[in-house]
């Protein structure tokens, strides 16, 4: 961890996550190959950047000619960090020699041979544990046999230059796609050439005494030197995270698994996202606010959770262990401290519905201070409290135990604390130990909380519930949420979240929490849908995991219009498709069918569903009263989603050629009808989509050669819904429809939602 005396900016932790899975296929260029061409706003500035090439195995990479090239061997003490521009090439070494830099990542490259085995940094498996495009890809050269390691912080594209990526993106995406698969966490086995007579270390078993945490891994000749004559006997273990700086080293299940058996008890850290304005450059944690509420944080520290579980249990650290998320030091503030607040109480909620233990590391005048404010109130504490205050004297004796001025003595009693009490860090004098002539770099910890080992135990911590929300969609596209809490003190309001996304969702409404459940109905058709639950202060005291909205279909309007001879469009979409769809309708007259159609497609954002009907059904409408018939409808796809709904089919007549029509594509409101349906010749409506993620509050201007129409006004179709955007026209509008050939009158309709703009060429059509 980086350590210093002053305040610094603090960074949050998520995990990465995959094992050594192949990722990408071969996206660098071999021997002899040309180089894919760049974009020119690229090239252009990468040619101000002198550069060499560097050859290994017949790969080549073009890097910065500043970049050091560092040859890798089994012997060798090189320690492989990915916070220095740097080429490895080979086979890092058992025993690195490591400052202890352990935040922050920038443009590095390791080249290592296929057939290494040991531990590489593992890319993050959910989008919302890094930000961005992340920092981290990972390549298999086939060619070649070897296997790339590439990070990068603030200039990517040098990354993308030196592997001749057509797109880093498209290859860091590919790399996230993994994760590890988890590893049978058993009953511990005894390394068998180990002399120690230390008790296994147990899964959650709590540790008294001093321990130390190292960049990389050591190897398990280190550890047993250290086992046999070293005063510590736990160890803190990087496991991942969005800005986790070391290789890994010797980390892998068998490593944990031995080192469990010799004695070692294990500190799990992680560290992903930090706060805002760290002195690191490293990825930061958001501080967007909704309506007061850090609901982005909160979502990347669940995301950073589940990350950091994926991690652990790929190590055989199993359910009922503790890890320790990494927020480096920060500078507090109102906004700074909610979001990383927001932030650690959503990793610990995630942590418990995991069945792990919730470990926060922090500064004592920052991530800890913070913390300790929120102690006893409704906030979300983690379990344990591991507490960053240097002594940097190398005289200063080891603590007896954690206590330090940060935490009073109420606060996380018993066995829930660990103190870092000396650090070889900058301006720390980088003194390292040695026993049994191995000397490590270290930071000093006193422990004496619940530590982790390989397997799993039980998870008897803090008993945390969350809100919970069903979602049932509804014939006209709107949402049925239902919100619970029971019995959860403090409760006085729900925050909804919605998405297109389980790691894209954002606040769409705020009710009270009145009575045990409470309904509520939105116009609005997400993807994903989830709740918080809010205390007085608005402060989140818990957040649901996300629910799918179950596939559905849905019908809009409340009329549908019959022309001649054509047939009837029925305005409906299959909600949150991606893709067109098949959909079939049938029409009702009480209990009657009297028209419907066979499967026909409509586009993904919805349409009209052209239904034939029959010469006695156009008798039925025209001899209805006032030319309205009503009628229920139901359309169904052949997944069997179904809607039914009332609609009034209503007749009109046009004559004549069809005046010009267009519809221009659009990512917000998009026009769906070529034609405009005017009642008496005065108020009209346009059928729409809303393609964005809130709901559009829109308006439609109808203008014929710069003259206005029509009086147009404010209408609000929900998030993925479908509706209609009414005008009334004006006495020169009215009078030129009257006129109009055939009953058709073409005219431009601008759709303005907010600052986005829409035109589409319609035909305005009469009816009575």
């Amino acid at each position: 961890m980086i350590r210093s005396r002053f305040r610094q900016p603090q960074i949050a932790r998520t995990a990465l996550i995959s094992a050594l899975a192949v990722l990408v296929g071969v996206c660098v260029a071999p021997a002899g190959a040309a180089a894919a061409p760049r974009p020119r706003s690229r090239t252009v500035t990468r040619s101000r950047i002198s550069t060499r090439t560097v050859s290994y195995r017949g790969l080549r990479l073009t890097v910065p000619a500043g970049w050091p090239v560092l040859r890798l061997g089994r012997g060798s003490h090189v320690c492989v960090r990915f916070n220095r521009h740097a080429v490895y090439l080979g086979t890092p070494g058992l025993s690195q020699s490591c400052p202890m830099q352990a935040a922050g990542r920038t443009e590095a490259i390791l080249v290592t041979p296929a057939s290494y085995k040991g531990a590489l940094l593992a890319p993050v498996s959910r989008p919302a544990a890094q930000a961005g495009v992340g920092s981290m890809l990972r390549l298999r050269n086939r060619d070649h046999h070897l296997i790339i390691t590439a990070t990068w912080g603030r200039d990517p594209g040098v990354i993308r230059a030196a592997l001749h990526l057509r797109s880093l993106r498209r290859a860091a995406l590919a790399t996230d796609a993994h994760a590890p698969k988890p590893v049978p966490a058993p009953v511990l086995i005894r390394r068998p050439h180990t002399t120690s007579s230390a008790s296994p270390a147990l899964p959650g078993a709590p540790y008294a005494g001093l321990g130390f945490d190292v960049c990389t891994t050591p190897s398990a000749t280190d550890m047993a030197a250290w086992s046999a004559s070293s005063p510590y006997a736990a160890i803190g273990i990087y496991i991942g995270g969005v800005n986790a700086a070391c290789l890994g080293g010797n980390l892998t299940s068998s490593w944990v698994s031995s080192e469990s058996a010799a004695g070692w008890h294990m500190i799990p850290i992680y560290v992903g996202l930090q706060a805002p304005g760290n002195s690191c450059g490293c990825q930061a944690l958001s501080t967007t606010q909704t309506n007061g509420q850090y609901a982005t944080a909160a979502a990347q520290g669940t995301a950073a959770a589940q990350d950091a579980v994926t991690q652990a249990q790929a190590l055989g650290i199993g359910a009922g262990n503790p890890i320790y998320y990494d927020m480096e030091g920060y500078t507090p503030s109102t906004t700074t401290s909610g979001a990383v607040l927001a932030f650690l109480q959503a990793w610990t909620q995630q942590l418990h519905l995991s069945d792990y233990y919730s470990g926060v590391y922090s500064s004592g005048t920052s991530g800890i201070t913070d913390l300790v404010d929120n102690y006893g109130t409704t906030y979300v504490e983690p379990d344990e409290i591991w507490t960053g205050d240097w002594n940097c004297s190398p005289s200063a004796p080891a603590p007896t135990s954690p206590a330090n001025p940060y935490v009073p003595a109420t606060d996380w009693p018993g066995a829930h604390q660990l103190l870092q009490y000396y650090s070889d860090g900058p301006g720390c004098g980088n003194a390292p130990e040695t026993y049994g002539g191995v000397t490590i770099s270290i930071d000093r910890d006193f422990v004496d909380a619940p530590t982790a080992a390989y397997g799993s135990g039980s998870f008897i911590g803090q008993v945390v519930t969350t809100p919970t929300i069903s979602v049932t969609p509804r014939y006209d596209g709107s949402t049925d949420l239902s919100l619970s809490w029971p019995g959860e003190v403090g409760l006085t309001q729900y925050a909804v979240l919605a998405g297109p996304s389980p790691t894209a969702l954002s606040e769409v409404a705020t009710v009270p929490a009145d009575g045990a459940s409470v309904k509520l109905k939105l116009l609005d058709a997400y993807a994903y849908y989830a709740v918080q639950g809010l205390d007085s202060l608005g402060q989140v005291m818990g957040t649901s995991s996300p629910v799918q909205t179950a596939s559905s279909v849905a019908l809009f309007g409340h009329s549908a219009y019959v022309g001649a001879k054509g047939p009837v469009g029925i305005p409906a979409a299959c909600l949150n498709a991606t893709s067109p769809c098949q959909l079939e309708a049938q029409i009702f007259r009480g209990k009657r069918r009297i028209a419907h159609s066979g499967l026909d497609t409509i586009p993904a954002q919805g349409g009209q569903l052209l239904v034939p009907l029959s010469p006695h059904t156009r008798e039925l409408i025209l001899s209805a009263r006032q030319h309205e018939l009503p009628v229920t409808v139901t359309v169904e796809t052949g997944a069997g989603a179904k809607a039914t709904r009332p609609l009034e089919l209503i007749p009109y007549e046009t004559s004549g050629p069809l005046p010009k029509r267009r519809l221009w594509p659009s990512t917000a409101v998009q026009v769906v009808g070529q034609t405009s349906y005017v009642g008496n010749g005065w108020t009209g409506g346009v059928l729409v989509s809303c393609r964005q993620q809130t709901p559009c509050v829109a308006r439609a201007s109808v203008t014929l050669g710069g003259v206005r129409l029509a009086f147009p006004r404010t209408d609000t179709i929900g998030a993925g819904e479908m509706g209609y955007l009414t005008y009334r026209l004006t006495n020169h509008g009215h009078q030129l429809l009257n006129a109009a050939r055939g009953n058709q009158l073409g005219a431009r309709v601008t759709i303005t939602d907010g600052s986005k703009r829409t035109m589409a060429l319609v035909s305005l059509v009469g009816y009575r």
